[in-house]
This record gives structure tokens, C-alpha cells and sequence, in this order.
């Protein structure tokens, strides 16, 4: 027995597809509006700089530009919404959140695009390109948008900006708009500044420039030393008190003076240059003399002469004028009875010839005594003169007994030499130097301008 009941539906089933069949072509018909392209724009900024919105969490939207020429387009968004619309220039801006998954776009007459998925990951800040077709099967796809969009970044931000010959508006330190493909002129200018100019070419991508206008002006920091809050003044014009930092001057030559009292004043020529800072310090001289403490100097010297050394000290008193005295001898003992000529000759007799002396034997003895005047002549330098009084005896010893009128000299007596042995006036000249706390000397001393020696000598001053 054969089962007819499938028989008896078969031609409903058919019926029923083909009713479902028509209505998706209807469908499909009604539906002109199709996405035939979506990008992100990684280069465009327009989202996070240029033009930013934010949702009702404060976060930065993302900008979805819909390239379509029909402006009577509606959305309807995911659960997250659409935080603004605006209608531009060949495109439709749409601001979403962050996370956003799917759209529908409506329309009375195209129909409807329902729940397309983005097919790239919406993040915030960033900027998406969605081409739209809205062309049935006879018309062609969307013609190439001719539009571009072109930023300028001029610096300093408050700078003047024209774009083919006509000033345009600057927002948040940019200038931002969609302008036609093609090349476009540009002009920044800011007082003060030199003036920059070109040519841009807008394509298919879009162009973020920026120009940087060289300065025409530089600046001056001054101090002075060693005190600060000295009157400051730049062509004769008061301008503030040390450290001064001026604010943007011309490029020229200025006129500085420094002034504070109790201070010799300071003039000089200072000159700024382009985008530079000139930061002279000025040392300044105070009027009043400082009081330079009491110096003492003790220094040991030793005399050369080729028939003698000698040893002694000087002690000194003073600031940069003071007073010293000094002592020298060779420590030796010579004292003459008699006395002779530099021949040897013994004076107060009629001989002709000398006595005969112990060969060889020479007693000597040389002392003085200084006072004097020192005078510092710069910062390590002084100059130093003194007298007293000094004596140098040269004496010879005989050799036998000798008998002048009715006195006996025995051996051994002393003859003082007179033409090669001095006393009286001791005079000196010399300089020191000073290095810190230590200083050497040196410098020339005479007695009575008979005996002469060269002297030097190390010592301290504290």
C-alpha cells in the first residue's frame, strides 16, 4: 500500500518556497545600500586631536567617516550608540564608543543595510573609513571622493595662518579641514618671527604638516655677583633687579647698566641674536674698601759673599703696608788689637813691609741689625726696604812677637784689616713673594757700602 500524504503536500512545499524565493529578490531589490569598503586611517588624527569628541564616560570617541554623496542616511546603533553626527562634505562623520560592534543604515528609498558588523576592532581615538554605494544595479558605484583633509600645526601656536591667500581659523593650535584634491598655498606668520611659505599637494592620503617659524628675537639673563638685586637697565629703561630674565627682545645691540649702592656701577654693550639667550654675570666692586686683617710674616734668610755666608731672620707687621725687623751674622769672633791696611801693612809705624802673619789664618765676624718698610704691590708680591746699623771685620794673626814703641805684641795677635772690614750704616732692598701662607724672598744688603752680600729666604705668613 503506497503512503500519498507526501504526494498531497508536495505542491504546497513548492508553493511556499517559491513565495520565499520572490520575497528575498524583492528584498534584495528594495536594498540598494551596500558597504564596498572599510579601513582604519591610521595616519588621520582628526578623532584624538584635530576634532575630538567624547562619550558620556568622558572617553574618547571613535570617528567613523562614511564616504556617501546621500545625507538623508539613518543609523541605528548597537546598544552602545552614537555619541555625534555631523554632515560634511561628501561624508557623514559618525562618533561612537569604544567597543562599538554593529550598525543599520535606513533610508526612505534605498532601503535598509541591517546590522552590518564593523570588520575591524573599534578602539578609541581612532579614525575609520566606511565607502557606501547607494546605486542600484544600472548606476555606477560612488564616483572617487575628491575631497582631502589637511592640518597644519604652526609653532608658536598663536601664529597667523593663511591658506590660498585667505585666513583661515586656528583651533586648539591647528588649523584642520576637508579641502579638494590638489595643491593649495599656505602662509604662517606670528610678530617677531620670520614668515614660512609653500605649497601642499592633497591626494589620496591626507596631509598633517607642521611649520616651525624661526624666531626673531632672542633673550638676556644677567646676574651680578657677589650680591644680587642690583638695579638693571637696558637703554636707559629700568627693567628690574639681578637675576633679571628679560622677555623676547629684538634682535640688536642694547645698552646695559648695572647699578646698587654701595657698588661701582657697571655699562657695557650687550647684543642679542636669534633664538639665543645671552647670560653675562657681572662682578661688582663695592666702594667700600674691605679691612685687611694684620699679617705676620717671620722668615729665615741667609747672606752669600764670596768671603762669607751669614744667617738671620726678619719679623714683620702689616696689611698691605707694614714694618719689619731683621737680624743677620755668621756667628763669628774677630777683634784687632792692631790695625792694618789691605797690604797688611800695620798702621803707626814707619815700616814699609808687613809683619809676618800665621799663614792661612783669617778671622772673620759680620752682624747687623734692619728696620724697615714692606709695601704689597699686587696679590702675591711685596717690596721691602730697610737701614740699621752692621758691622764686617777681617782680622789676621801674627806669627811672632812683635814690638811697636815701648809695647810688646806676643804671637797670636789680632791685625784688623780696615780696607777689606766695615761698620756703620747696614742698608737692604728686596721683594717677596707669596704663595698662600708661604712666601720666599729675595734681595740685596749692604754695609756701609763697603761689604756687600746677596740674600734669600723662606718663611710664613699667617
Amino acid at each position: 500500500m503506497t503512503n500519498s500524504k507526501p504526494a498531497k503536500w508536495l505542491p504546497i512545499r513548492l508553493l511556499f518556497a517559491m513565495c520565499l524565493c520572490f520575497a528575498a529578490i524583492a528584498t534584495e531589490a528594495q536594498n540598494k545600500i551596500q558597504v564596498t569598503a572599510f579601513n582604519r586611517m591610521e595616519t588621520d588624527v582628526t578623532a584624538r586631536i584635530t576634532a575630538p569628541q567624547r562619550d558620556q564616560n568622558g572617553e574618547v570617541c571613535a570617528l567613523i567617516r562614511i564616504v556617501t554623496t546621500e545625507k538623508d542616511l539613518m543609523f541605528e546603533p548597537d546598544a552602545l550608540g552614537i555619541t555625534a553626527r555631523e554632515n560634511k562634505t561628501g561624508e557623514i562623520w559618525l562618533y561612537v564608543p569604544r567597543g562599538a560592534r554593529r550598525i543599520s543604515i535606513l533610508h526612505d528609498q534605498l532601503g535598509i543595510l541591517r546590522n552590518y558588523f564593523y570588520p575591524d576592532i573599534i578602539e578609541k581615538g581612532t579614525v575609520y573609513e566606511m565607502v557606501l554605494n547607494t546605486g542600484d544595479s544600472e548606476d555606477k558605484p560612488v564616483v572617487e571622493n575628491n575631497m582631502q583633509f589637511f592640518v597644519l600645526r604652526p609653532e608658536p601656536a598663536n601664529a597667523n595662518v593663511y591658506v590660498d591667500d585667505e585666513q583661515v581659523p586656528i583651533e586648539n593650535g591647528l588649523f584642520s579641514a576637508t579641502m579638494p584634491k590638489g595643491e593649495h598655498t599656505y602662509r604662517v606668520e606670528a610678530p617677531m618671527y620670520q614668515p614660512d611659505a609653500g605649497i601642499v599637494t592633497l591626494g589620496s592620503e591626507q596631509v598633517i604638516k607642521s611649520v616651525t617659524l624661526k624666531p626673531k628675537f632672542g633673550y638676556m639673563e644677567i646676574f651680578s655677583l657677589p650680591e644680587q638685586d642690583a638695579d638693571v637697565y637696558i637703554d636707559s629703561v629700568l627693567v628690574g633687579k639681578t637675576p633679571y630674565r628679560s622677555d623676547r627682545m629684538a634682535i640688536k645691540e642694547y645698552k646695559v647698566r648695572i647699578e646698587k649702592q654701595t657698588y661701582f656701577p657697571i655699562d657695557t654693550l650687550l647684543n642679542v641674536t636669534a633664538g639665543e639667550t645671552v647670560r653675562p654675570t657681572f662682578h661688582m666692586e663695592s666702594t667700600i674698601k674691605p679691612k685687611v686683617p694684620m699679617n705676620t710674616l717671620i722668615m729665615l734668610q741667609a747672606g752669600y759673599n764670596p768671603n762669607g755666608t751669614t744667617f738671620g731672620a726678619m719679623l714683620g707687621f702689616g696689611r698691605k703696608n707694614g714694618f719689619y725687623v731683621g737680624f743677620r751674622s755668621d756667628f763669628g769672633s774677630a777683634s784687632g788689637e792692631l790695625e792694618c791696611n789691605g797690604d797688611g801693612i800695620v798702621e803707626g809705624i814707619d815700616a814699609t813691609t808687613p809683619p809676618f802673619y800665621k799663614e792661612g789664618v783669617k778671622n772673620k765676624s759680620r752682624m747687623s741689625i734692619t728696620g724697615g718698610y714692606f709695601r704689597q704691590l699686587g696679590k702675591k708680591f711685596y717690596l721691602y726696604a730697610g737701614a740699621g746699623y752692621g758691622t764686617r771685620t777681617l782680622t789676621y794673626e801674627l806669627a811672632a812677637p812683635m814690638t811697636i814703641g815701648e809695647k810688646e805684641y806676643a804671637e797670636g795677635t789680632q791685625v784688623k784689616d780696615m780696607d777689606n772690614s766695615a761698620i756703620g750704616v747696614a742698608g737692604e732692598l728686596g721683594g717677596i713673594l707669596r704663595f698662600g701662607k708661604f712666601c720666599i724672598s729675595a734681595g740685596f744688603h749692604t754695609v756701609n757700602f763697603k761689604y756687600h752680600e746677596v740674600t734669600g729666604g723662606l718663611g710664613f705668613v699667617f
